[in-house]
């Protein structure tokens, strides 16, 4: 979220706990070799970040979780983006593109 610069009350979380014999995450040729202590993270969000805040955004996770003894092997992260049309918050509307939510960045 300090990476992102993402405010306090937008933010959505689901977490979701699967057992090791239902993940498979090999390292996509890369030589390493993955544990059972696998997070895998999915960032939805706004386009229009740099490759660099990004690449923060990796940083910071994998800083964040080796504190929690996770090794950086196992640290999986991806970010979707998408634009303000892609987004309803609730009652069937596009708050972004109707204006009642101002569009992160702009």
């Amino acid at each position: 979220m300090d990476v992102l610069r993402i405010p306090e009350r937008d933010r959505f979380q689901l977490i979701t706990e699967h057992d090791a014999d239902h993940v498979i995450a090999l390292d996509a040729g890369l030589g390493f070799a993955r544990t059972d202590r696998l997070v895998l993270i999915q960032i939805f969000t706004q386009s229009g970040r740099t490759t660099e805040v990004k690449q923060r955004v990796f940083r910071a996770v994998a800083e964040q979780l080796e504190h929690l003894g996770i090794g950086g092997e196992d640290v999986f992260v991806s970010i979707v983006e998408n634009g303000p049309q892609d987004w309803s918050f609730g009652f069937g509307r596009a708050q972004y593109t109707e204006g009642a939510l101002p569009v992160p960045g702009r």
